[in-house]
């Protein structure tokens, strides 16, 4: 399949949703296993990065398959309490349930905390932002990227790597490095084009029918 802009995306997204009836909840379940898939389970320690959308809730499913698989994962979600996606909320209420290790990113005590565990975390997976990202990086949020960037030993990054424009390949202000991209359905334009952001791009497909 030929690469596609987010506008393209979101389009074959809502179609599936509301056309065809899958349910969002269904499709990030279905994400979440396939970023699981390509991540190297023989680790013990993950660190998972959220934002409050749905690439988030991708993130906090990932974090509950590694948590199921008896390994140490610390969940960091960027942004204010409570204000989620449905999708998102339902798989934090999952995590939370089942005691996950979650810190809310608020100030510099939880950047402390995301630099030190990164230190010691041999994996980080990267679900801040997706391909809805507008406008550039920017306060807390450039942060949380930098410390990524400059400690995490190895990042997967969900869907596209945070920071970076789905349809321009560029960095808006700043940009996860990551070592694999694992992207869904099919590859987004600015991946092709983001100046070794992305590092290997797979891409995986989560049950959206094609449109006719």
């Amino acid at each position: 399949m030929k690469p596609i802009s987010c506008r393209e995306m979101k389009e074959i997204d809502s179609h599936a949703i509301e056309k065809i009836g899958i349910p969002g909840i269904v499709l990030m379940e279905n994400a979440a296993l396939k970023v699981i898939k390509n991540i190297d389970l023989n680790l013990s320690h993950y660190t998972v990065v959220c934002g409050k959308g749905n690439n988030g809730g991708d993130g906090l499913a990932v974090a509950r398959h590694l948590i199921l698989k008896n390994k140490r994962v610390k969940v960091y979600i960027a942004g204010s309490i409570g204000s989620g996606t449905d999708d998102f909320n339902t798989n934090l209420n999952i995590l939370k349930n089942l005691k996950a290790d979650i810190t809310y990113i608020q100030g510099e005590k939880e950047l402390t905390a995301l630099k030190e565990d990164l230190q010691v975390s041999q994996f980080t997976i990267d679900a801040l932002f997706g391909i809805g990202l507008k406008r550039n990086i920017e306060g807390i949020y450039y942060d949380i990227i930098k410390i990524m960037n400059d400690w995490s030993k190895q990042i997967i990054a969900v869907d596209i790597p945070s920071g970076i424009n789905g349809d321009t390949g560029e960095a808006m202000g700043i940009g996860v490095r990551a070592a694999k991209t694992i992207t869904f359905h099919a590859v987004k334009k600015g991946l092709i084009n983001c100046g070794g952001y992305a590092g290997e791009i797979i891409v995986e497909d989560i049950g959206i029918p094609q449109r006719n």
